[in-house]
């Protein structure tokens, strides 16, 4: 026999309380085999951050194991991108965990991420279904990653491209993790990460899906305040940050966890990052979508990390949410390509990642560039005995782009290619450098389009470390 029973909560959301996390709580009785929730709100508007004089309100919930910053008990996260989801013992909606129903205090989170002068007013709706002799359920296993040598994929070169960044329905994608795998594999991809918002429940999907592609679990931790990916297969991370403190903890904890973690997109519309005192990334995602939409402000925020003495892997990905529609942001634009030594595995993929091993080309049949100085490879550094050294540039089908060379004094040099397979050993000057990277290019200084980028090779001196 089964009992159902209903919970209506209202709220009011203030003007001061625009990206905050309000929790609304509620009781779950034992042996609740079910919960449903809708939601509705005044004046909604899309979550673009352009668009304004509205509202909008993200939803997410949490079991009775905690809802505190940090805590164990988040269940999943739909941000604006759906008005209902539910939880069962076996199944749930995409974005949410299925799973043990402890009895006790659940609460909705709400995501006041805009909030229009007049207010918003809330009203969510819970349907609890109860039933007698429940059997003990189990959180589902999430895709593993994996360290086991992949020999049947080993490439002679040693170069595997792939993508870093998408998205699925387990955020606000339009297309299945399977879909997305399949399309992935169709583009001659090698590697592949699902990265969706805040959550983990992707990852179950994924745990299913026969592919030879070499599948990387991860998640985008999505804040009001910058977003960042955790590439590994760790503990959930707390996207709720409200202060710089809370950033850098939740940093720590992805760190102590083994993620390897990237700031996203620093530029307008990104959103921006804002907590630039924040340390520990491993990588900034340089290059997010198509070229034109404002990367170049990513590749400067990178430069400047650079400069002021960081090591810091450039990645790329192409954030696609949308295949079933026409959309500028497509997968595998970009594509990171990365250097792996023996046959590869996800693991031993994400561990060149860190070492910066790797390139971004603006699609997997795209420019190749390959860096390397001393006999190392980019993401390497090299001791120069006096005030220049030897960078060796190798390019594939990159004929009629510019190559440029970039120090921490700007680009020092560039020279057309002229050849499908193309290579260079050019001299320069590194007294002033710490590092040097190179770029294909084309157009105007002024009207740039980036083709490939490089990782840096760094420069060991004691005259560099000012």
């Amino acid at each position: 026999m089964t009992r159902t029973h209903r919970v209506v909560l209202n709220g009011i959301l203030k003007p001061d309380q625009t990206m905050t996390y309000p929790l609304l709580p509620f009781e779950v009785p034992p042996h609740t085999g079910r919960i449903e929730v809708s939601y509705r709100y005044a004046g909604a508007i899309g979550s673009d951050p352009q668009l304004t004089g509205g509202n909008t309100v993200d939803i997410g919930i949490f079991d009775s194991r905690g809802a505190s910053f940090m805590a164990e008990g988040f269940r999943g996260w739909s941000g604006s991108a759906r008005s209902e989801f539910f939880i069962s013992t076996t199944e749930a909606t995409p974005g949410y965990m299925p799973g043990p129903l402890p009895a006790g205090t659940w609460n909705i989170c709400l995501g006041a991420y805009k909030v229009a002068d007049t207010g918003c007013a809330v009203e969510v709706t819970i349907e609890i279904t109860e039933s007698d002799g429940q059997e003990e359920a189990g959180f589902p296993q999430r895709l593993p990653l994996s360290n086991v040598p992949r020999h049947d994929v080993q490439r002679a070169d040693g170069w595997y491209k792939g993508e870093l960044h998408c998205h699925t329905v387990h955020s606000d994608g339009d297309s299945s993790p399977a879909d997305v795998v399949r399309r992935a594999g169709a583009l001659g991809l090698d590697y592949l990460a699902i990265m969706d918002h805040n959550v983990q429940s992707q990852q179950v999907a994924l745990a299913t899906v026969e592919t030879p592609l070499m599948l990387i679990p991860g998640t985008e931790v999505t804040t009001y305040r910058g977003h960042w990916n955790t590439w590994g297969a760790g503990p959930w991370i707390d996207f709720r940050v409200l202060i710089e403190a809370d950033m850098q903890a939740a940093v720590d904890r992805a760190l102590a966890a083994g993620y390897l973690i990237s700031c996203n997109h620093p530029k307008p519309f990104g959103p921006e990052w804002v907590y630039p005192k924040v340390t520990g990334f491993h990588c900034i995602e340089v290059w997010n979508g198509p070229w034109p939409a404002a990367n170049d402000i990513s590749l400067a925020y990178w430069d400047s990390r650079l400069r002021a003495g960081a090591r810091i892997a450039a990645v790329g990905g192409s954030d696609c949410h949308f295949h079933k529609i026409e959309h500028p942001a497509k997968l595998g634009n970009p594509t990171t390509f990365i250097h792996c030594e023996g046959a590869p595995s996800p693991a031993a993929l994400l561990g060149h990642l860190r070492a910066g091993h790797a390139f971004i080309s603006e699609a997997p049949d795209g420019p190749e560039l390959v860096l390397s100085a001393g006999g190392v490879l980019m993401g390497d550094s090299i001791r120069p005995e006096g005030a220049s050294a030897a960078f060796t540039i190798h390019t594939r089908r990159a004929q009629g782009k510019t190559l440029q060379i970039v120090t921490a004094e700007g680009v020092v040099y560039q020279s057309t290619v002229t050849q499908p397979e193309w290579q260079r050993t050019i001299e320069v000057r590194v007294v002033q450098t710490s590092y040097v990277r190179c770029m294909l290019v084309s157009g105007s200084p002024e009207d740039l389009t980036v083709h490939a980028v490089s990782n840096p090779v760094y420069i060991e001196s004691a005259s560099h470390q000012n």
